[in-house]
């Protein structure tokens, strides 16, 4: 029976986080660690990962295929947000033990309270595309 190959594509210093992975709107499992193997007889699926938050997913079609390597793999679309937010949570934590001086104080607050505002809209946008989802089909060795 065919193998369909889930990979999670992860920074080195995040965990692989748990997701909830769905076949053709029905819940197969959770995936607890960065890979997972599915067999499913050859044919067309729809796959969609879902963080366990149920707000946050992404859904791709894809075709299983006998005498090949299937796989799936994805990644969140977060980079940048995180570092950005690596910077602010930096910024934080000086601002317990640091006051800045006028008008940097008032220039902070904008600007974290700006990103916490357009990463909230980003999330909202993106939400049932949070994941970036690639499938590619591999000769067996």
């Amino acid at each position: 029976m065919p193998t369909l190959t889930i990979i999670q594509k992860k920074s080195r210093l995040m965990p692989a986080l748990p997701h909830k992975l769905v076949v053709n709107n029905q819940v197969v499992g959770i995936m607890k660690g960065a890979e997972t193997n599915v067999e499913l007889p050859a044919g067309q699926y729809n796959i969609m990962i879902q963080s366990m938050l149920p707000f946050f997913s992404a859904s791709m079609d894809v075709t299983v295929h006998g005498g090949v390597r299937n796989v799936l793999t994805f990644s969140d679309r977060e980079k940048i947000w995180d570092a950005l937010l690596v910077v602010d949570m930096v910024l934080w934590v000086a601002e317990l033990f640091f006051e800045l001086p006028s008008p940097w104080d008032v220039v902070y607050q904008v600007f974290t309270n700006g990103y916490l505002v357009a990463w909230l809209v980003y999330e909202w946008v993106i939400r049932k595309r949070y994941f970036r989802m690639d499938f590619g089909t591999y000769k067996l060795a």
